[in-house]
């Protein structure tokens, strides 16, 4: 028997495509926002991003969704530089060492479907304003304490 949350995921997930998990900021790290289901129905890896409002992230990751569904593929990796107005994000792939402490519904969702273990996301990380990313040597380090790099 399913929760109320989990139900909401389900139906979600049914109805869009996908869930969107927001998880606020607090004294353990920075706000965050991943999706629950792009790899169920749209045959591509999850997606969380760290760091700005959480209704943005989830815009910027629903947008995401919606041309993953119109065909464009995120999980080729490296720069877009159409995700934000102004600057180019990079996508990296999240190593499974990550998944349970930042990806537990995606997890979840990946087990209730039959298909444990099989996991893959992506992080869609975001420049300072000299364009350079929490990855990269000399980035902002207020940038860098907003976004974990939770890559390979």
């Amino acid at each position: 028997m399913l929760d109320k949350g989990e139900q909401k995921v389900i139906d979600d997930i049914a109805r869009y495509g996908w869930h969107l998990i927001s998880v606020k900021a607090d004294e353990h790290g920075p706000g965050f926002v991943y999706s629950v289901g792009m790899m169920h129905t749209l045959s591509h890896p999850e997606i969380i991003m760290f760091g700005l409002d959480n209704d943005f992230l989830a815009a910027v990751i629903n947008d995401m969704g919606r041309q993953i569904r119109a065909g464009r593929n995120f999980a080729a990796l490296g720069l877009f530089e159409d995700l934000l107005e102004g600057c180019a994000c990079k996508v990296i792939e999240v190593s499974a060492r990550w998944h349970s402490e930042y990806l537990g519904f995606a997890m979840w969702h990946r087990c209730y479907a039959g298909q444990p273990g099989s996991l893959r996301a992506l992080e869609c990380l975001w420049p300072d304003k000299q364009g350079r990313f929490p990855d990269e040597a000399g980035c902002h380090p207020g940038v860098v304490s907003l976004q974990p790099v939770l890559g390979i």
